[in-house]
């Protein structure tokens, strides 16, 4: 996105490097400076999310992981893992677990299974943490077989599921019965979602024996800008 936007701009900016009229010229300006518009919010988006700022990005990787009252013991399951940023800090965290992150690694993300296991390599994890292909929507695994779930950014971008309260149930089909879990996405996002409370209510009656949930611009402090963006965004966390 953030190359489309500065290509736009670019695009529009150009012709008027050449003899042209000047009526020509300001039109061009003006619509080069709309698309200046999102092309800065968008950096600035990048900016504080992406893995050289280690702030907000990392700020939520450590509110998941602090909201998963885990005691590291037996195995935890990734869902949507990424580069595997999350799986390789509960790796770090709990020595003695075992870590297994799955993601559909689609075209629309710089993400693979080998960038993966290369990133756990770098960080000493590799010999805790198993990376698979798979969809969020049919996890390939037995149903009670993790000790945790964690999630972060991704029902959201499912794209064979419409019904996104379907994932959530499927996250915590392979968990265990008193396993913990800690999911975090846009829940707040009604025509994903619906209401928040109504979600919550489904999910116990699903059987989980505990369930919360909490804003993350409530639990994070940044500027206004960054709490517009992250409006819809929550953590659901409990005990299954």
């Amino acid at each position: 996105m953030i190359y489309f936007f500065l290509i736009v701009f670019l695009g529009l900016l150009m012709p008027t490097l050449f003899p042209i009229l000047i009526s020509i010229k300001i039109v061009l300006w003006v619509l080069a400076g709309l698309w200046l518009l999102p092309f800065t919010y968008m950096m600035y988006l990048y900016y504080n999310f992406s893995v050289n700022n280690k702030e907000f990005q990392y700020k939520i990787w450590e509110l998941v992981i602090q909201k998963l009252t885990w005691d590291g013991q037996g195995k935890a399951l990734d869902v949507g893992t990424g580069a595997g940023a999350l799986a390789i800090k509960l790796a770090k965290k709990f020595p003695e677990s075992n870590e297994y992150g799955i993601d559909y690694w689609g075209k629309g993300w710089n993400y693979s299974k080998q960038q993966c296991e290369e990133n756990a390599k770098l960080e000493g994890v590799a010999d805790q943490i198993i990376f698979q292909r798979a969809s969020a929507s049919d996890l390939p695994y037995h149903d009670s077989e993790f000790d945790a779930i964690v999630s972060n950014f991704v029902y959201h971008e499912v794209r064979d599921t419409r019904d996104k309260r379907k994932l959530i149930n499927e996250s915590l089909r392979v968990l265990k019965k008193g396993g913990k879990f800690s999911l975090h996405d846009t829940f707040k996002n009604k025509r994903k979602y619906g209401n928040t409370e109504d979600l919550v209510n489904q999910i116990k009656e699903w059987g989980i024996q505990q369930v919360s949930f909490i804003e993350t611009v409530e639990e994070i402090s940044m500027p206004k800008l960054l709490k517009s963006e992250l409006k819809t965004m929550g953590l659901l966390y409990g005990i299954k």
